[in-house]
């Protein structure tokens, strides 16, 4: 099917159960990630990561894992990162198969003219695809609406540009604030809660400008005595624990990322370089060797810790700080394992 623009004439509601791929692709490789995510949680169930490398190797992995059953009957999404023209083959023998299968969600970049990929997809009857184009930041805003209505978030005057200034006009990371926003606040579709300029201050987007660089390094490396010295140095210039937990949960959101990248099949370096939006030439051998340190479940456990740490910095009579540096120095330690 051809395409239709991600603003305009695609709504995932709509489609239909005859189709068996939807490709995301487009400039706003943010967003296109975005609503890849959003249509496999609407499908539900477990979602399976293959690489492009995999299907290249193997074009015949793709229509078995649509195919495929859950040994526990659950349902199974097959999502594919950083797809291009090596994965036609494995589209080709997909789209053909008999058997209808497992939803596959695909999310590529800005397509290159004349992409096989892509003229196979908008050619096939069971298969669609979705194109996402640079915003402004109207658009920015417009999204950070639409995605704060799906988690139950009214949002007050001004913060939709605001929060859409502090993520960049990132639809990932919006998702990722509105998703913790509405946590704090007790927020769902079923419940909305008005979320308030003070709330965002108090818990949203950091936009400060300290220099929490040594500290991230340390934390994601495993080095705690350095995290340790880093931690009093921003304590000592007044930077509040929150600012810091922070910062360090962002380079963990960006591991998470990478990690199931590498657990679909790409190794770290690939993982790392094909990072949107783009990793700082400077980090990144740093990051791919943070990378090749942590697992998923430790990632999934240290954030979690990490948001824990910082609910309880909130309430009344707290340790206040000294809890934001106890969470991330035994994240550090973690790191050291």
């Amino acid at each position: 099917m051809k395409s239709l623009r991600a603003d305009k004439g695609y709504a995932p509601e709509r489609i239909g159960p005859d189709v068996r791929l939807t490709l995301f692709h487009g400039a706003d490789e943010a967003a296109s990630a975005d609503l890849a995510l959003k249509l496999a949680r609407q499908h539900g169930g477990e979602i399976v990561l293959l690489a492009p490398a995999t299907l290249k190797e193997d074009p015949g992995r793709l229509p078995d894992e649509a195919a495929s059953v859950s040994m526990f009957g659950d349902k199974r999404v097959i999502r594919i990162d950083g797809a291009g023209d090596e994965s036609l083959e494995a589209v080709t023998l997909l789209l053909g198969a008999p058997a209808a299968g497992n939803p596959v969600v695909m999310v590529a970049g800005n397509l290159r003219k004349g992409s096989k990929l892509l003229a196979a997809v908008e050619a096939a009857d069971n298969a669609l695809g979705v194109i996402s184009y640079e915003g402004d930041a109207r658009d920015g805003g417009r999204n950070v609406e639409a995605i704060a209505a799906e988690v139950g978030l009214q949002l007050a005057r001004d913060v939709a540009p605001r929060l859409a200034a502090a993520c960049n006009n990132d639809r990932r990371l919006m998702r990722r604030e509105l998703e913790k926003l509405a946590l704090y606040v007790d927020a769902a579709p079923d419940r909305p809660h008005k979320l308030t300029i003070e709330d965002l201050a108090a818990v949203g987007a950091s936009v400060d400008d300290a220099d929490f660089g040594p500290l991230v390094e340390a934390v994601a490396s495993g080095r705690a005595a350095q995290a340790d010295r880093q931690i009093a140095k921003l304590s000592g210039q007044g930077i509040a624990g929150i600012a810091q937990i922070r910062a360090v949960a962002r380079r963990l959101w960006l591991l998470a990322d990478l990690r199931a990248a590498v657990d679909g099949g790409a190794s770290p370096q690939a993982a790392v370089e094909g990072a949107r939006p783009p990793i700082f030439w400077k980090d990144k051998e740093r990051v791919a060797a943070q990378l090749q340190r942590w697992r998923e479940p430790m990632l999934r456990h240290a954030l979690d810790r990490l948001l824990v740490a910082e609910r309880e910095i909130k309430k009344s009579g707290t340790a206040g700080d000294v809890l934001a540096a106890q969470a991330m120095l035994a994240i550090a330690a973690m790191g050291q394992r």
